[in-house]
């Protein structure tokens, strides 16, 4: 048997540096440039809330994020097929980060609602067409 120490997904974005702006604009996130390509531009980077939790331990800690990859291909195919993808991202309060999001203009898909398994939730989709869907449990 083996145990699973981190899971990091990369999303393939055509512009990293966009894709930092609205998720710092929209979420209030951190965005991060971690590789420049020949051209100057962002080649891989991030986007994370927060900061990166430390574990005194000196274990990995989770990230609470995406890594964000530049879609090397011609950005005009760049397209749904790219971005198949949802997030389910719990967070502390449902009903301030829909503020948020209302807050920055972009479209979403309306007030949080309960559901019947006990979260309250809504969704939006990212400039790239990343579904993110942001929930807390509100009854166990």
């Amino acid at each position: 048997m083996y145990s699973v120490n981190k899971i990091e997904i990369n999303l393939t974005v055509p512009s990293i540096e966009e894709t930092i702006a609205w998720y710092e604009r929209v979420l209030g996130w951190e965005g991060h440039c971690d590789m420049l390509d020949a051209e100057g531009r962002c080649g891989f980077g991030s986007v994370i809330y927060g900061e990166m939790l430390s574990d005194p331990e000196g274990n990995d800690p989770p990230m609470r994020g995406f890594n964000l990859v530049r879609y090397n291909g011609d950005q005009i195919n760049y397209n749904r097929e790219h971005s198949d993808f949802t997030a389910f991202i719990k967070v502390d309060d449902v009903d301030v980060a829909y503020q948020r999001v209302r807050s920055s203009g972009v479209e979403n898909d309306g007030p949080p609602r309960d559901q019947p398994w006990g979260g309250r939730l809504f969704s939006l989709v990212d400039l790239n067409g990343f579904h993110l869907t942001l929930y807390h449990i509100v009854r166990k």
